[in-house]
């Protein structure tokens, strides 16, 4: 028999057109409706549900939930159908009251249109009713006090009942408190419900918990049930999505945004990864956190990313969660580092998903709230004071890779001390914690105010020149030499042992060194390895020890040098110009970062961005010129060239100051190209483009390029006022844009207006004065607005979003008055 989903769970067939209304903050598990029923007729607007081994099954909630109830038996195998529904007046609610009781067989028992206040059913099957109401059929759940109330407490089996036109009920037991509990795995018969006459007929069997559980004979008609299961699954989807948004993108060790991602290469640091696996697989381990630290270029990111990819494959896997931190791809944000650690979690773990999903229906507001406290919300309270993993894993590994990432000295003291005293406090939760940064003072002084007893953290320290470092070293450069030798059919014998072990001294363990050594001599474009490892040779021989006692990376400085150098002279102020751009980060907008929209603003086309990097590809990852895609960046192998390309000292002539000023420039240029001097109108139509991107039109790509400029005009207002050498041609250029632009029209930003920008308060305060000083706004005061004047069939909205339907004078109100 096929899997049965939605209302009728288990084996058999299940055809459902019922109402699949979505329902928040379901608290009921394991529904089972009409328990051990024969002959059931279901009329109208009836809704209910109860746990099979339920005891006390109350429903809390809202909407649908908040007046469910049920008619089934509480118990298995029992042939007493005494059915007691209490009054809502145990809830405060004068509503009305319901009793079969203590009938041996209530055969035909039928409660139709009323609103009684009271009716019994007893022993002689005769029906009492105490007052006769038509009671209006309910058009919606709610929590409405006419709702009847409908239970089932003792040993029951209805046969032949029929409920009709009723309303909503509230399940309850008058008798002793009764837990829920899970599902009884009992068989029930086959289901088959159309959307005129529902008829069940007992041809198949379905297994487990569900709506009519062991029913039998039972026939619905025009009624609406929510599948509680079922409501658990939206509601869980619909959690998830919305903790995803919260959550910091392309940190995961498998993410497409890290691909390909640094791994050690074969054979190499077995030392190092041999000791985090004993420790992540050893029950008696004594410490909850594993610290490898080191400095730059070491390989520490190789390493937690090798240590969680052999991880995730092995079975059964402890691992829980991965985070790689990067300041640069603005993946360091701590207020979202615990949302993003939870929803990998519930991707995991499905109890936990549970929890997740019952405290964001709850209080969504949960990811918004400091790091402290979503620490308590996502780890504190389900791990240790609810358990949710208990019995089903001893051992959850989450790894942070590159802690001195995270934005904020304090925020980065703050994590290690969040973590450190969690493990102290309680050491039986399950997690298991692995951190990887540079030995920076506030990290290290960090986890020095750890209590040391008892031990609190396993430090690893890796060493540039340690034995097996450069035992690591030399094998990688041997196979990396022995591999370009064969592509460019080089003489056997190149390179000589002198120059090799010249490059293997040099690198000294530094994995970073040797990889940016080697791709600089696998230049495809050049072709000539021979003559790169000369350059590279040069390098070395020019950097003094004196230098190398003051500067540490003083070798890999010298090798980024050399590569640069290699750039054409023609070129090379682009080149060092889109290096500046790239490496920067200006501000939270990422698309500020896309390669396509800076290599406009530096008035770049598209084949002259690709020229100006041409020898870059032994330090940039730079994609095809035919496979950009709109949200493509330039990304550095290692952030240590991003901190060599930002450092004066270390860069030199390379350097470029305030690269933000010079975006600026390109954006207030890109605006002033959308103005149109002949008919003073803005038209983005009008905006040079040298680009194509994969998956975008060219239009689409202008008005693109059109709101970032704007934006970035915006978040930078003072430097766009003094962009150019010719400040009063800056300014006018702008004021003749500000002018001219129409702040309703849709047509240049497709979804919304300029003014749409203009509501964000900062941006306001800042270019605010700058309109108010070319003429072109005033501050004002509204004592009275005569709603009679407002165009209310205007497909528009005063807050700059394009609305498909006139505005209404609310959502006006709403507006201005905020």
């Amino acid at each position: 028999m096929p899997e049965s989903k939605g209302l009728f769970r288990g084996k058999g067939e299940s055809t459902v057109p019922l109402s699949s209304q979505k329902t928040h903050n379901p608290c009921i598990a394991y529904p089972a409706f009409f328990k051990n029923a024969a002959s059931l007729l279901c009329c109208c607007w009836t809704t209910g549900m109860i746990d099979e081994n339920a005891r006390n099954a109350g429903v809390a909630g809202d909407g649908a939930f908040q007046r469910a109830g049920a008619l089934g038996s509480t118990e298995n195998n029992v042939q007493d159908p005494g059915i007691v529904a209490s009054s809502n007046s145990a809830h405060g609610n004068d509503g009305p009251r319901i009793v079969i009781d203590d009938s041996p067989l209530a055969p035909n028992a039928h409660v139709g249109n009323t609103s009684a206040r009271d009716i019994h059913m007893d022993v002689d099957r005769t029906t009492k009713v105490s007052s006769e109401h038509a009671l209006p059929l309910p058009s919606a759940m709610n929590n409405s006090s006419e709702s009847s109330s409908l239970a089932t407490t003792d040993n029951v089996t209805p046969q032949n009942a029929q409920i009709d036109k009723t309303s909503v009920v509230h399940l309850r037991n008058d008798g002793v408190d009764r837990k829920m509990s899970g599902p009884a795995r009992e068989t029930t018969p086959g289901v088959k419900v159309d959307s005129s006459k529902h008829s069940l007929s007992p041809e198949s069997h379905l297994r487990g918990q569900g709506f009519f559980a062991n029913a039998s004979n039972i026939h619905v008609s025009g009624s609406q049930m929510i599948d509680n299961s079922g409501q658990n699954v939206y509601i869980g989807n619909f959690v998830m999505k919305d903790l995803a948004g919260q959550s910091i993108p392309g940190v995961e060790h498998d993410s497409s945004e890290r691909d390909p991602p640094p791994q050690c290469h074969p054979g190499t640091r077995l030392d190092i990864c041999g000791q985090a696996q004993s420790w992540f697989n050893n029950p008696d381990r004594n410490e909850k956190i594993l610290w490898i630290h080191g400095p730059a270029g070491i390989g520490k990111s190789a390493i937690m990313q090798t240590l969680a990819q052999e991880e995730h494959k092995s079975s059964p896997s402890i691992l829980g969660a991965t985070i790689f931190f990067s300041k640069l791809k603005q993946r360091d944000n701590p207020k979202r580092l615990f949302n993003t650690i939870a929803y990998q979690l519930a991707t995991r773990y499905e109890r936990y998903q549970q929890y997740v999903a019952d405290i964001l229906t709850n209080n969504p507001k949960i990811v918004e709230k400091s790091m402290k406290e979503q620490f308590n919300w996502f780890i504190v309270r389900p791990f240790v004071q609810q358990n949710v993993l208990r019995g089903y894993h001893e051992t959850v590994l989450i790894i942070l890779d590159g802690l001195d990432e995270v934005e904020g000295i304090e925020a980065q003291r703050r994590l290690v001390s969040l973590i450190g005293h969690f493990t102290l406090e309680h050491p039986t939760s399950p997690l298991i914690w692995a951190i990887a940064s540079r030995p920076e003072p506030d990290i290290v002084q960090a986890f020095e105010f750890l209590p040391q007893v008892p031990p609190s953290c396993l430090e690893i320290g890796m060493q540039i020149d340690s034995d097996q470092g450069c035992a690591d070293m030399e094998l990688f450069l041997r196979k990396r030499f022995d591999e370009i030798r064969v592509r460019y059919r080089a003489p056997s014998d190149w390179p000589s042992e002198v120059d090799f072990l010249e490059v293997a001294k040099a690198a000294s363990g530094h994995f970073i060194f040797g990889e940016a050594a080697t791709r600089f001599i696998d230049d495809e474009d050049c072709t000539n390895p021979v003559s790169q490892l000369e350059v590279v040779i040069a390098a070395i021989k020019s950097t003094t020890s004196i230098t190398l006692e003051s500067n540490p990376l003083a070798l890999l400085d010298s090798l980024y040098s050399q590569i640069l150098l290699a750039i054409p002279a023609k070129v090379r102020q682009a080149a060092s110009r889109l290096l500046a751009l790239s490496s920067t980060s200006l501000g939270r907008r990422s698309f500020y970062s896309h390669f396509w929209v800076q290599s406009s603003w530096l008035n770049l086309s598209q084949a002259d961005a690709f020229s100006a990097l041409r020898k870059l590809h032994s330090v940039l990852r730079i994609p095809s010129s035919d496979k950009v895609k709109s949200d493509t960046r330039l990304e550095p192998f290692h952030k240590s060239f991003s901190d060599y390309i930002l450092s004066s000292t270390r860069s030199g002539q390379f350097h470029v100051t305030h690269p933000e000023k010079i975006a600026v420039a390109g954006a207030v240029r890109v605006l002033c190209e959308s103005r149109d001097p002949i008919d003073s109108m803005i038209k983005t139509s009008r905006i040079k483009l040298s680009w194509a991107c994969m998956g975008k039109s060219g239009t689409k790509l202008q008005t693109e390029l059109f709101q970032d400029s704007l934006l970035m005009v915006l978040d930078y207002t003072d430097a766009a006022m003094k962009c150019e050498d010719d400040v009063a041609h800056t300014g006018d250029g702008l004021a003749a844009f500000f002018r001219d632009v129409d702040y309703a029209d849709f047509s240049n930003l497709g979804e919304h207006t300029v003014s749409r920008w203009l509501n964000d308060t900062i941006a306001t305060r800042r270019m605010f004065p700058v309109l108010e000083g070319w003429g072109l706004a005033r501050s004002i005061t509204i004592s009275s607005i005569q709603l009679n004047r407002v165009r209310a069939n205007q497909t528009a909205d005063v807050s700059g979003w394009s609305y498909n339907e006139p505005i209404v004078m609310p959502r006006f109100s709403e507006v201005v008055f905020s």
